[in-house]
């Protein structure tokens, strides 16, 4: 058994299964939707957003897993570095930050969410929120680039040479797999860009929605149980509220649990734990809020109590 008994070691093994699926099914679909756009137009939205985005965040979704070496009997390492390259990141940089990231959750010191640190003035504030909730994860993975480097705790550990072989992952990942599309299926470079372009930014857009409804705008001062505890979780009542966390693999709906027992594997397994008492569950309507806020340059601060 896992830590505290709570989820049987077989029951996580045999999520396995999902490493290789995702391994063969994200490229796949990377390959056939310039296709499917070349012939559906504007109706190529609807395998955009299923698979294509359910793809896009359970790659996302397993990168993480893999980082936190979850399920015992798969290669992690490999997994991990392999689905960040396949999500066009730098596997350098998650590494370094995932772990911060749990140390100083919901403050201006985690670098994952803050790559940039406390931005003071509120139009920089606004613009920077902006592009952060347009841009997704790729706005954060271009301004952690800039500033990662540069910072005194993560700049020793930085290595340009290792960002310089990631680049050619991307560029063999989606070349190979554009140039795949171009001689197999006969769709022209114009469209394979344009897909390739609208796969990324949806998937990064949705996938960096998910984590704001847990962690955006959110600033608490006090120990690290508190700042664990306000952690958000996102209701399953509504239809919008299914079909997000669907798209999403239930990542919000659960996730202050990841955050106050980060050794257990329980997102495969909701309803097994029960939330804290103190959980903060919202609506997707308080999420609205959250992003309006954002948008507007406020920061939602908590103290201790």
């Amino acid at each position: 058994m896992n830590e505290g008994n709570v989820i049987a070691d077989e029951a996580i093994r045999r999520q396995a299964w999902k490493y290789y699926f995702v391994m063969l099914a994200w490229p796949a679909f990377v390959f056939a939707f310039p296709w499917a756009l070349a012939r559906l137009k504007i109706f190529a939205i609807f395998p955009l957003v299923f698979p294509g985005l359910y793809l896009f965040t359970w790659t996302g979704y397993l990168m993480h897993e893999s980082w936190h070496n979850y399920v015992p009997n798969v290669a992690n390492t490999f997994f991990y570095s392999l689905f960040s390259l396949m999500l066009l990141t730098d596997p350098q940089v998650y590494k370094m930050l995932h772990g911060h990231h749990h140390m100083e959750v919901n403050s201006w010191n985690d670098r994952e969410f803050h790559p940039a640190g406390r931005i003071d003035r509120v139009a920089w504030r606004r613009l920077h929120n902006f592009f952060e909730i347009s841009g997704g994860v790729a706005f954060l993975v271009v301004v952690s680039l800039f500033f990662i480097p540069r910072h005194s705790r993560f700049r020793d550990k930085y290595r340009w040479n290792k960002l310089f072989l990631s680049s050619i992952a991307w560029l063999v990942f989606l070349g190979g797999l554009g140039a795949a599309s171009r001689h197999l299926l006969g769709v022209n470079g114009r469209t394979i860009l344009l897909a390739d372009a609208l796969l990324f930014w949806a998937g990064s857009f949705l996938l960096h929605l998910s984590q704001l409804v847990e962690h955006g705008n959110l600033i608490v001062t006090g120990e690290w149980s508190v700042r664990n505890l306000r952690t958000r979780n996102l209701r399953r009542r509504t239809l919008a509220e299914k079909l997000f966390l669907f798209l999403t693999h239930g990542d919000a709906a659960e996730h202050v649990l990841h955050h106050t027992m980060v050794k257990v594997h329980s997102r495969p397994f909701p309803g097994s734990i029960p939330l804290p008492e103190q959980a903060v569950v919202i609506s997707m309507k308080d999420f609205l809020k959250v992003l309006a806020s954002m948008l507007a340059g406020r920061i939602e601060e908590h103290g201790n109590a």
